[in-house]
């Protein structure tokens, strides 16, 4: 019987010291499991953010890109034709401000 009463207080201590450890570890498991909600919220609000900026720099470039192969495409085709001079009058007028002499010149000016 004496056997019985010291392995039986043998359990209960043994009882008694896992229940002050899952009191000491029960919140330190949560406090790391709200940390790690919070990183990942902050991480996924992070990334989206980032994704957003992604696509706009993407579409601004494919713009430019777009823009570079119209003007590509008529150097090309400026290229290709024997006309300089048209090439070089259309230049004169459209880029420099010139004009022919007995030209005259209207412009539109708006008016709010």
């Amino acid at each position: 019987m004496n056997e019985k009463r010291k392995s039986s207080a043998a359990a209960a201590a043994r009882r008694a010291r896992r229940e002050e450890k899952s009191v000491l570890f029960k919140p330190v498991v949560w406090f790391a499991g709200v940390c790690l909600v919070i990183y990942s919220l902050f991480t996924i609000v992070s990334q989206q953010v980032q994704i957003v900026q992604l696509r706009q720099e993407r579409e601004e470039i494919s713009a430019h890109m777009t823009e570079a192969r119209r003007l590509n495409d008529e150097y090309t085709r400026l290229l290709a034709s024997d006309n300089e001079s048209e090439y070089m009058e259309k230049i004169a007028i459209e880029k420099l401000g010139y004009a022919y002499p007995d030209e005259r010149r209207f412009y539109v000016v708006e008016t709010h």
